[in-house]
Order: C-alpha cells, then structure tokens, then sequence
C-alpha cells in the first residue's frame, strides 16, 4: 500500500521513496541513477551545500515516504547497506554518488511485503 510513517524498518536497509512510474523506469534502466539536488525539487544544492549527483536514503522507513516525488503515486523501495557505497551525510540520511543496480533493490507491495523490484515492475519495453 501506499507507504506511512508506520512503516517498520529492518536493521541493516536503507529506504528510498519515488514514484510507481520512476520505480518501473528503473528497472526497465537496470539501475537508479544519481541526480543533482535540483531534479523534482527546488533546492540549488543538498544540506551539506554540495551540488554532485547523489541518491538519497534514510535508514528509517518510516520517513522515506516524506521525500517521495509530489507528482504520481508514492512507493518506497529498500537496499541492503552493504549492497552500495553509500556515505553519510550528517543529518541521518545517507546517500550514493554511484547508480545502485535495479536488481539489489526492493519494492513495498500493496501487501505490504517486500519484492524485487523487477518482479512488480519488470519490463514493459
């Protein structure tokens, strides 16, 4: 379903929120590709005043669906921290200037069960 702050975190994952259209066109991509602090928002630059291209993550899944896209509907994706290079910001979020491989992440399904992320949204091409 569409994912709350109820939403329970698992030790060891980090959380990403976007959109059931971005989530499919990443895995159609094979990756999630790193964005400048501009891309779907407002900001000129991310809270440490960098501009490189990052991914963000949060380790509380409870969260991650406040950073969610505001056009089209919400869905909160997970990694396994040891599955990425990820740095930490200072603020308690985390995030990778690298693209982080499609097939290491997973997608919240409506049954409020974890899945690959290409079984729910696998290619349309």
């Amino acid at each position: 379903g569409a994912p709350t702050r109820d939403l329970p975190s698992e030790e060891g994952y980090l959380y990403h929120a976007t959109t059931t259209e971005r989530a499919a066109e990443i895995a159609d991509d094979g990756e999630l590709v790193p964005h400048g602090p501009s891309y779907g928002t407002d900001q000129s630059a991310w809270p440490d005043k960098s501009r490189e291209k990052r991914s963000y993550f949060t380790p509380t899944a409870g969260t991650a669906w406040q950073f969610a896209p505001e056009e089209g509907k919400p869905v909160v994706l997970r990694i396994r921290r040891d599955a990425g290079e990820f740095r930490d910001e200072g603020t308690g979020d985390v995030y990778s200037r690298e693209p982080v491989a499609a097939d290491k992440l997973e997608v919240l399904g409506n049954d409020g069960k974890w899945y690959p992320l290409k079984t729910l949204f696998g290619s349309r091409k």
